[in-house]
């Protein structure tokens, strides 16, 4: 039989042959884990220096892009005045026809003056929400020949002699029917 000091020794002997084994087998893979550990290391500083390289991308083209941005609105801003002040003078000028018609043929009824500036404020708004560049252009171009048919129409009758006759704006009002 073999007695409990033995028995001892032997798993005393066992332990150490199995640490011995591991301490051996952990100086002979040392390098190896060594090495992992400094790649993993490296990986993990240069994953870093890449986050870091692209965070810095990206918030330079995110100030780039607030940069067009900002200039976009600008210049649309700066449109959009322009073409308010332009529609403004085109208003005013529309005005100025009204008060021409009606100064001219004071002997008409005001509604009819004010039909006339109607139908030109019509062209007007039509010409300017037209998306289309050729429709644009024809609005613009009804709007050139309204005009000036009321600018003839108010020069003919300056130019004739006042009679018992009553004048119409014949050219302004064919012009307008014809529409």
């Amino acid at each position: 039989m073999i007695s409990g000091s033995s028995i001892g020794s032997f798993f005393i002997n066992l332990f150490n042959a199995v640490k011995s084994g591991n301490l051996r087998w952990q100086q002979e893979k040392h390098n190896e884990i060594q090495l992992l550990k400094n790649t993993k290391a490296q990986e993990k500083l240069s994953l870093q220096a890449d986050l870091k390289k692209r965070q810095a991308q990206f918030e330079h083209e995110l100030i780039k892009m607030k940069q067009i941005h900002a200039t976009d609105i600008s210049m649309l801003k700066a449109q959009s005045e322009q073409q308010l002040r332009d529609y403004k003078q085109f208003l005013d000028s529309i005005d100025q026809l009204k008060s021409l018609i009606q100064k001219s043929y004071s002997h008409l009824p005001s509604a009819v003056s004010l039909m006339i500036h109607h139908h030109a404020k019509q062209v007007l708004n039509q010409m300017w929400e037209c998306e289309d560049i050729q429709e644009k252009l024809k609005h613009e171009a009804k709007l050139i020949e309204l005009m000036t048919a009321v600018h003839e129409d108010t020069l003919d009758l300056s130019l004739k002699d006042s009679s018992d006759e009553q004048q119409f704006p014949k050219r302004t009002l064919r012009l307008i029917k014809s529409t």
